[in-house]
């Protein structure tokens, strides 16, 4: 630590020379690493907490159980349980990046400086506290709420949640983490409300969070500053608040030229408020006279432009935005995806726009055709799902949202064709999984239909309808035990628990995946997966496929049969084991060995050693 109080600059007095900035909050993180900072108080300024726990264990302690109660109890913690097959280091992202900077000694105290409106319902602020219970039940947490801040106390973490006007004195250094997306109300809040988000005004600017800093007496070394664009936190619009606030931390007094600008950008976004266009259009080009490299002026411009109808001149200074900054060509570039379902109209006009200002953006097709899918507005959605297809015959999105609306309309083979294209391009896609299980079911391919629905719950498609149809096709297949069980809301001979939660982080690609049955005949021998772990407990197997990121138990007669492939027994072999353990009749076993066998072969969990021809069971 060795820093005195003096000897760090005074926030909104001195000039900082360490100021990092980034899109991705979860880089701070390693700006800290590479900076071999160690002990230090963390000031996170933002409006997520950015702490939860990181998956980090070794899934196969769950092996080392000696009761299935045991495993039960330690699949409690499922968020503490790493199943990617990924190092700890991978599994960081802008939700949990300072749980790795606490555990590792880099933060010691760790303070959340939250909006001020958050602290006049200090419920919502516990309840983010108490969520944190549901990833870790085992948590020893206490959470007090006094004196105008909430404090949480996490194992052995403590974290306190307070408003600008009552961050403690500090009698060091701090590091300084900011957000932009702090400065201003939460867009998808302001969407819901029916707000046009292109009017929003941030509820503190960058020089008054610095004014308020200074004067609690804050002092560091080390700031690091996101702009969380990605995944539509701070609206482009505002990108440059966190220019604005790195600005004002390392030079306090402002040169002329860009204290001017700032102003001319402030003024504009009011006037855009008010509803004064003309004003903010005057406004943003006396700040590019400023400052002709300014991208934000440029694409706020646009905006306004394309209000007033000047369409030509919006997609111009659109262009030129993203030629001085690529990064303003992101997919949240406009707020189509944030407006709820109930408000088509203002949705499509913000993907309209766009598409005016762009016309090749496939994204912005792709959402518009998914939004007019959602309405039912299928002729305009497939003519935008097949002119994104002629181009891009690879584009996952577009072939599910075309295989959803034929299966909408009762076009099944379509259906199929398209989200069983779809799938092979992005297997981990639960909803076009059960929708592949409605079109194979009205196709009565039952046995399809129940491995693409159990795929879709198994990928987080948590949904009544999925156990709905299981259970009704359970039952026209005479599997009442199993159609009784998903009636129940509960997945039949699999249990799985899919222990992935991560913000920003996507699953794994399966390779070679293909939804046709296997076949397999009486002399197939079947060997297990080498990369999967397991071990027989008590009357349960418990395996643990780290492709998928799960845990797999199999019931007592799921895991005589896992027991039982070893390579060398026939299919025919095993069938005749299960109808001597279990004294049931061969029609039945070799039925039930048979799915049972050819799921696992699906999933990847056992491979074949040989294969051939030969008489039935």
């Amino acid at each position: 630590m060795g820093e005195t109080p003096s000897s760090a600059a005074l926030v909104g007095r001195d000039a900082i020379d360490n100021v990092v900035l980034m899109e991705d909050h979860d880089r701070a993180y390693h700006a800290w690493k590479q900076a071999r900072l160690s002990g230090r108080i963390l000031l996170h300024i933002d409006a997520h907490i950015d702490w939860a726990w990181i998956g980090d264990k070794d899934p196969r302690v769950l092996l080392e159980a000696r009761t299935s109660r045991q495993v039960e109890s330690m699949l409690e913690a499922r968020g503490l349980w790493n199943l990617t097959a990924r190092a700890s280091s991978e599994l960081v992202h802008i939700g949990n990046y300072i749980y790795p900077a606490l555990k590792e000694g880099i933060v010691r105290e760790f303070y959340w400086v939250v909006p001020d409106r958050f602290m006049e319902r200090p419920a919502e602020v516990v309840g983010c506290f108490q969520s944190l219970g549901t990833i870790n039940p085992q948590a020893r947490m206490t959470i007090t709420a006094a004196d105008h801040a909430v404090v949480a106390t996490i194992d052995d973490t403590t974290v306190t949640a307070c408003s600008l006007p009552h961050v403690p004195r500090f009698r060091e250094p701090v590091l300084l983490d900011i957000d932009t997306d702090f400065l201003l109300s939460d867009p998808w809040e302001r969407a819901r409300a029916g707000d046009d988000l292109w009017k929003l005004l941030p509820w503190i600017w960058p020089d008054e969070l610095v004014q308020r800093l200074n004067e609690r007496g804050v002092r560091t070394d080390f700031v690091t500053i996101a702009y969380s664009v990605e995944g539509g936190f701070t609206p482009l619009g505002y990108k440059y608040l966190g220019d604005e606030l790195a600005l004002r931390l390392t030079h306090p007094r402002l040169p002329e030229r860009d204290r001017r600008l700032l102003i001319e950008k402030r003024l504009a976004a009011c006037d855009r408020h008010h509803n004064e266009p003309e004003r903010a259009i005057a406004r943003y080009e006396a700040a590019l006279a400023l400052a002709p490299e300014d991208a934000s002026s440029h694409f706020n411009l646009a905006y306004l432009y394309d209000e007033r109808g000047a369409y030509d001149l919006a997609a111009r200074r659109y262009r030129e935005a993203v030629q001085l900054d690529p990064t303003y060509a992101t997919a949240y570039n406009h707020f189509g995806p944030m407006y709820p379902s109930t408000m088509l109209e203002r949705a499509q006009a913000e993907y309209e726009r766009i598409l005016r200002w762009d016309p090749q953006r496939v994204d912005a097709r792709c959402g518009l055709a998914d939004l007019l899918a959602r309405h039912e507005r299928w002729e305009p959605a497939t003519t935008l799902y097949r002119t994104i297809i002629e181009s891009r015959p690879d584009h996952a999105d577009a072939l599910r949202g075309l295989g959803y609306v034929c299966a909408k309309q009762r076009r099944w083979d379509e259906a199929i064709v398209h989200l069983s294209r779809s799938i092979v391009l992005r297997p981990d896609a639960g909803f076009a999984h059960f929708w592949l299980g409605e079109a194979y079911g009205h196709r009565q391919r039952w046995d399809e239909a129940i491995d693409a629905y159990l795929t879709a719950l198994r990928l987080g498609f948590h949904n009544v309808a999925p156990h709905r149809r299981l259970g009704n096709l359970y039952v026209r297949k005479r599997r009442f035990h199993e159609a009784w069980k998903h009636y129940r809301k509960l997945v039949g001979v699999w249990t799985w628990r899919t222990l992935l939660r991560r913000r920003a982080a996507s699953r794994p690609r399966f390779a070679n995946v293909t939804r046709e049955t296997v076949s397999l005949t009486s002399a197939t021998r079947l060997v297990k997966s080498e990369t999967v772990p397991w071990r027989l407990i008590e009357e349960q197997a418990v395996l643990l496929d780290l492709d998928r990121g799960a845990v797999v138990r199999l019931n007592p007669v799921g895991a005589e049969i896992w027991d039982a492939i070893d390579g060398t027994r026939t299919v025919a072999e095993i069938v005749a084991h299960i109808c001597r353990t279990f004294e049931v009749g061969r029609r039945t076993a070799r039925r039930d060995v048979h799915r049972f066998l050819e799921r696992l072969l699906r999933d990847e969990l056992v491979e074949q050693r040989v294969s051939v021809s030969a008489a039935s069971v």
